[in-house]
């Protein structure tokens, strides 16, 4: 069966984007994406890649919101406290100047690369798509642009800048996540469960919350002496994780004790 070269070059397109849309995480950490409604926390599948586990965003929404990698601790710092009002503040005030400054970019980028490209290829001579290429590279330039000109705002290291960049001008269909890619980046003070007592709505936090108990009650299930001193501390951090966001007993008993 032959297939025309313009549908191959469509296609690679879209699998490169969608490629560029999974996070690899540990087994402790967990993505933290801000949608219309509010954030939601997504945690990473159980299939492990070179100790990292597959965790993938939705294509057609993560490109244009932030996204912040979190972790969660079997033994968390007792004196750890949910972050009071000033870091919300200006953890609300950093996350949407990011979205408003690369916004219009990525939407721009989205239609050039995602639709009129695809598009052009199928019904138009490969040379009038190729017009298109100038305006795509313009597009990623004003968008490393604005990274550069706020990057005090975005304590990026100074290599992941430039990998970034690179990468963005090799492949144009990657630039699209860079609000994505940007925040998932940036450090955050704080671990899970401080994040979602500040930042999350009831309903949702008693998910984040139970996504993190459910993952503390499956270490235990390996571990071999129940009464070592972590295990006990892990046992006791879960249990108040579960008093104090009402969530239903363990029924393995192994870390709700």
């Amino acid at each position: 069966m032959h297939v025309p070269a313009e549908v191959q070059l469509i296609a690679v397109i879209f699998l490169l984007y969608l490629y560029d849309c999974i996070v690899l995480a540990y087994h402790n950490e967990a993505v933290a994406h801000r949608l219309p409604a509010g954030y939601r926390v997504a945690f990473p599948r159980n299939n492990a890649t070179f100790g990292k586990r597959l965790l993938i965003r939705l294509p057609l929404i993560t490109p244009f919101y932030p996204a912040y990698r979190l972790v969660w601790s079997l033994c968390p710092s007792p004196d750890a406290a949910t972050p009071d009002a000033a870091w919300v503040e200006a953890f609300r005030a950093r996350d949407a100047a990011l979205f408003a400054r690369l916004l219009p970019g990525t939407l721009l980028l989205a239609l050039g690369v995602l639709a009129l490209m695809p598009l052009g290829l199928y019904f138009l001579p490969i040379l009038y798509v190729l017009a298109l290429l100038p305006f795509v590279y313009l597009l990623i330039l004003f968008q490393l642009y604005q990274l550069a000109r706020f990057r005090a705002d975005y304590p990026l290291p100074r290599e992941k800048f430039w990998a970034l960049a690179l990468e963005g001008l090799i492949c144009p269909p990657s630039a699209i996540n860079l609000v994505r890619k940007v925040s998932l980046n940036l450090p955050i003070a704080v671990d899970l469960v401080a994040f979602a007592e500040a930042l999350l709505p009831p309903e949702t936090r008693r998910q984040a919350v139970s996504g993190v108990v459910e993952r503390i009650g499956e270490n235990l299930l390996f571990v071999e002496d129940m009464n070592a001193p972590q295990v006990k501390q892990a046992q006791d951090y879960a249990l108040r994780l579960r008093t104090k966001f009402n969530l239903p007993e363990d029924p393995t008993g192994r870390g709700a004790f």
